[in-house]
Formats: C-alpha cells, structure tokens, sequence
C-alpha cells in the first residue's frame, strides 16, 4: 500500500479530513521524538548521577566520571537537547 491510499483509507477510517490526519500523525511523530531524546538523557543522569550536562562536564574535568564514555554521552546529551529545541520550535510555529 502506498502513502497516499494509506493516507486516504485512515482518514475515511477515522472521519477526519487527510490534512488533519497529516497533521496529528507528525504531531505524533514530533512528540514521540522528544520522548526518546528525554529518554535517552534521563538514561545518561542516573549513568552518572547528575541532573545536568554541565555537571556532568565536571564530572569529566574533575576525573569523577570516566572520559570514555563520558565525553561521547556529553556530547550525546547536548545533541539531544538541541534536537529536542528544534522540535519543539517546529510544533510552536
């Protein structure tokens, strides 16, 4: 099946207009996204039991946490709250 005979057999499905059915299945989409960035950075503070970045930047500059992984979860963490920005400025717009 196609997207668009996909598109057009929910929207019949579910009575709802097929721009509206776009529109809440990329809200969905987007939302879904943050969860999993959330997601992933909640994994990355209990890893190392900080509640931000920058304290697990100290972490690292202070030997508490190990450089390796810790600088690549760093930068994971920081990519992640950019990506999560940019999402959300998407559903504001």
């Amino acid at each position: 099946m196609n997207v668009q005979t996909a598109t057009s057999s929910l929207s019949h499905q579910f009575g709802l207009p097929e721009t509206e059915l776009i529109h809440k299945s990329l809200l969905a989409f987007i939302e879904k996204e943050i969860r999993l960035a959330e997601l992933e950075i909640a994994n990355i503070r209990e890893r190392y039991t900080v509640f931000s970045k920058e304290e697990l930047y100290q972490a690292i500059q202070n030997g508490t946490a190990v450089e390796h992984p810790a600088w690549e979860d760093y930068i994971i963490w920081k990519n992640k709250l950019a990506h999560i920005v940019y999402l959300r400025q998407i559903t504001a717009e």
